[in-house]
């Protein structure tokens, strides 16, 4: 969300300011449907206009007022001090899983039911990955009742990870209830929980302007004052207009119409501006996710997020490949790099996922981790002052001269130059004699080496 670390703008000021016009346009005039009780005695209670199949409208001045209630930055403490995650302050934080159904089998590529003990692989993996901040299951246990899932989820990251991390989504009253008691008995009382801000609960509304069941989730968390996450799903040509300006008005209503709600219920909630989409493809019908549009649309939202002083998570880093192949690494680092050098806070869906979010792979999470330190090293940019500008050294070398020994190199390599996990980098002669292993069999050794 900082500014300072903004590598590429693609909107100017006056973009930018058509695009928020022509939200609060549609949120004042067309409203957004809200289907729960409990939302809309909120917003009766607030005195907001609703109409009779419950559509609420918002008046720009409370819009703007609740988008001024979000604080600009907060700290989601890890387990460990050392995974704290700083929100809004200039940094970009990576993590993995959009709850997929399935898992790409390591042997044959085939996919398979998503179980309980792959939710626990995927957490210990993410859990050693440097590159990734957040800790998460990663995928939808098959074996897991829904009953339950909630209250199993948040068992796995206790024991399994010491990253920040999302609790399962709520959607009635009494699973939002029972997630909060079980979070603060794990934090030490509901103060410490809300102190900590370790848990964060994702708000889905329905894409286009429609809010359903995941509302209660948002209504309950906020209450307490934990972070929630808003994440709208569009897809260009079929859940919103295929011009990328109107699926931005359109998202930009429906996740400010979530945002108002929750400055409303308790002004101060920290929240994060989410986007996980795509666009329809108009040739197949699919909704694919890794697509230059889908890069665009997620970097001009990140600005948009600059003016409105929210924190970002652009969520959609995944891969239409059905398996990890060249393809998901090229699509990998395009959706993922272009909102980074925007300035987004996060990427949280970059870890592991393949299929169009329907599946995840443990090596994919490992080339993933791969992927999240080269844009990591790009971010951190590089720093022009006297030293780094080198010319005392430059003039006491040779002309064509050699700089390995210098003791220039000896001070600034090590920040400068940035180490690979998996990468390979060694001569042929030397990979041969190591058994020519491809990126695959690098990626699969590193998931065994590591659970």
């Amino acid at each position: 969300m900082d500014e300072k670390n903004s590598f590429l703008k693609f909107l100017s000021e006056e973009d930018l300011e058509k695009i928020d016009l022509a939200t609060l346009d549609i949120l004042e005039n067309k409203g957004v449907l809200f289907t729960r009780k409990e939302a809309l005695s909120i917003f009766k209670r607030e005195g907001l206009p609703i109409e009779e199949e419950g559509v609420v409208k918002f008046p720009p001045e409370l819009v703007k007022e609740a988008i001024s209630c979000v604080p600009k930055n907060f700290v989601r403490r890890g387990f460990k001090s050392e995974y704290d995650v700083k929100m809004g302050e200039g940094k970009c934080y990576f993590g993995g899983g959009s709850l997929p159904l399935y898992v790409v089998d390591s042997d044959t590529y085939q996919r398979r039911e998503a179980l309980k003990k792959d939710m626990v692989n995927f957490t210990r993996l993410v859990d050693r990955l440097p590159n990734f901040s957040f800790g998460n299951g990663v995928v939808k246990p098959s074996d897991v009742p829904d009953s339950v899932i909630h209250a199993i989820w948040i068992q796995n990251i206790i024991e399994n990870t010491s990253k920040p991390s999302c609790c399962w989504y709520a959607t009635s009253v009494q699973m939002a209830q029972d997630t909060i008691e079980i979070l603060s008995a794990a934090s030490g009382g509901l103060d410490e929980l809300k102190k900590r801000k370790t848990w964060a609960i994702t708000a889905c509304p329905v894409s286009g302007l429609k809010w359903g069941d995941s509302v209660i989730g948002l209504i309950e968390m906020a209450k307490v004052g934990i972070p929630v996450e808003i994440m709208d799903t569009p897809f260009p040509g079929s859940m919103s207009p295929v011009t990328l300006a109107g699926t931005l008005v359109l998202s930009n209503a429906t996740i400010l119409s979530g945002v108002v709600l929750s400055q409303i219920i308790n002004p101060g909630t920290p929240v994060v501006y989410a986007l996980y989409g795509g666009i329809m493809d108009m040739r197949t019908g699919t909704h694919a996710f890794a697509t230059p549009e889908t890069a665009l649309y997620s970097a001009a939202a990140v600005q948009l997020c600059q003016q409105y002083g929210i924190p970002t998570n652009m969520t959609a880093p995944t891969s239409d490949s059905k398996v990890p192949d060249a393809q998901a690494a090229y699509e990998k680092m395009m959706v993922a790099l272009v909102p980074a050098l925007a300035g987004a806070d996060s990427l949280t869906l970059l870890g592991g996922v393949l299929d169009f979010g329907l599946s995840a792979s443990y090596e994919q999470m490992v080339i993933d981790n791969e992927i999240a330190g080269q844009i990591l090293r790009i971010l951190k940019n590089f720093e022009v002052n006297e030293e780094t500008l080198a010319v005392g050294t430059i003039k006491e070398r040779d002309y064509g001269g050699y700089y390995l020994d210098s003791e220039h190199t000896l001070k600034y390599f090590k920040d400068t130059l940035w180490v690979p996990f998996l990468s390979d980098r060694q001569i042929r002669e030397v990979w041969e004699a190591k058994g020519s292993k491809d990126i695959l069999k690098r990626a699969k050794e590193k998931v065994k080496e590591i659970l």
